[in-house]
């Protein structure tokens, strides 16, 4: 298989072999290729064997083309660009020497050129596939219908040739997914597709987000390749996505028992995980989680991903350390989110626990905004507010107020702005209303009838400050 190691569809464009040769001027073609890339390129350095090789090769066009490909390998694109020439001179109808120059053109960014060369090839030597498909490959980005149009040409000069599937591949190599799904579409038998083909297939509908197409393509390239394990990773990912979890995890153990040199990712752990945890094994999703470091040292998240894994099981003490953890790796990378996910997990703890728990837990969360209040300049406002509604849980008793200056607080940061938002004005609202029956609670209705006329300026049509106002 094509080493292809992680998820991203297109993002290979593997070279397209040379014109078949026979086999032992390939293997001295490999000969000369190991000199002359060993040596950068130098031409007076392999001069000597570039003199022997010449004297058994030199009215053969598939071996110059293979010496100038060694060249150009080396990026010593003059060299190569000599024995491009020879190579066409000798065998006009020969595609090696024509597609070499393509690519000698292609490699210094020249594409109109290289397409010309690659044109001259299939005009000269119509039977070479090779051409045709390099052609598309340059052209594809500045004329898709002059490229499927070559593409289409070599399906009438090689009817059996896998133009569908070679024009998908095309599309994706170039980042137009939609359009190489349009062309995989039309394969009629899937497995006829090379490994890297049908990968990039299986690769194209996940990003798509197609996951039940992406899925089955994965499920048939593990059954012809089940050596190769990059097919065991996109099924994971793509049963995970279809909240398929119980294949997932099945997937998932396929992968991390590879018998390739896969290398793992932060994804594969983390999809593995999701599965796992999604079939109530949290622990062994945690332990997942915890693999994360190990491909990606800088990453943070293991403990605010078992946090979560925790959280869903309702085992909160572990989510608890779990995530005051990540909070104490992050340091001052901490933000007022950050925080704001450890309040919610002491919320979550209400869910269940007697009376003195949701108090012990509220109080918590309480603890956690104040913090914010504290450390973040830029969320002094959220936090108030939050810490208004916590209070009102913890007593909502308005005549005793127990949110009042949480509110007031709020009040002072947000009412001041010239240009309020419409999540702030309902905010607003509602501290407003607390306020405004708050005091006529405490039949202070001087101050009720102040807050409730702020309430009316925001909400026109609101009761209670109309009542109030008619004191």
């Amino acid at each position: 298989m094509k080493a292809i190691k992680y998820l991203v569809a297109g993002a290979l464009m593997l070279s397209l072999s040379a014109p078949t040769m026979a086999q032992d001027v390939k293997s001295d073609v490999s000969a000369i290729t190991k000199v002359i890339v060993d040596a950068n390129g130098d031409e007076v350095a392999t001069k000597a064997q570039v003199k022997a090789f010449m004297k058994l090769y030199k009215k053969d066009p598939v071996a110059l083309a293979g010496l100038g490909r060694a060249f150009l390998n080396a990026k010593n694109y003059a060299q190569a660009k000599v024995y491009a020439d020879m190579a066409v001179k000798v065998g006009k109808n020969n595609a090696a020497g024509y597609i070499l120059h393509g690519d000698i053109a292609s490699a210094q960014d020249n594409g109109g050129e290289a397409a010309s060369w690659y044109e001259m090839s299939t005009q000269n030597d119509p039977s070479n596939d090779v051409a045709y498909v390099k052609y598309a490959r340059v052209y594809q980005k500045v004329d898709p219908q002059g490229a499927v149009a070559m593409l289409e040409k070599l399906r009438t000069v090689k009817p059996g040739y896998p133009v569908d599937a070679a024009a998908g591949y095309m599309y994706s190599s170039n980042n137009q997914l939609k359009s190489a799904m349009q062309y995989y579409d039309k394969v009629s038998d899937v497995t006829t597709l090379d490994d890297y083909i049908l990968f990039d297939y299986a690769s194209t509908a996940y990003v798509l987000e197609d996951y039940a197409k992406s899925l089955k393509l994965a499920v048939a390239g593990i059954s012809k390749y089940p050596q190769y394990s990059s097919f065991s990773r996109i099924a994971l990912y793509s049963a995970d996505r279809s909240k398929d979890y119980a294949a997932a995890v099945g997937y998932g153990e396929k992968l991390f028992n590879a018998t390739d040199t896969i290398k793992y990712t932060v994804n594969d752990y983390t999809f593995y995980a999701d599965a796992l945890m999604n079939t109530e094994r949290y622990d062994d999703a945690a332990a997942q989680y915890r693999h994360i470091p190990e491909v990606d040292p800088a990453n943070k998240d293991a403990n605010k991903l078992i946090s979560a894994c925790y959280v869903k099981a309702k085992r909160f003490d572990e989510a608890l350390a779990a995530y005051k953890q990540y909070l104490e790796d992050l340091g001052t990378d901490a933000n007022a989110n950050d925080y704001r996910a450890l309040a919610d997990i002491y919320v979550d703890m209400m869910d269940g626990a007697d009376e003195a728990g949701k108090l012990a837990a509220l109080r918590n969360a309480d603890d956690v905004y104040a913090t914010i209040e504290s450390k973040f300049d830029y969320a002094v406002d959220y936090a108030a507010y939050q810490r208004a509604l916590i209070h009102y849980q913890i007593n909502p008793d308005l005549k005793a107020g127990e949110s009042l200056p949480f509110y007031q607080k709020y009040i002072s940061i947000v009412e001041p702005k010239a240009e309020k938002s419409a999540s702030e004005l309902k905010k607003l609202s509602v501290a407003y209303q607390y306020l405004a029956v708050h005091y006529i609670q405490n039949d202070d209705v001087t101050n009720a009838k102040i807050w409730a006329e702020k309430l009316l300026q925001i909400k026109p049509e609101d009761e209670t400050a109309k009542q109030i106002m008619a004191l």
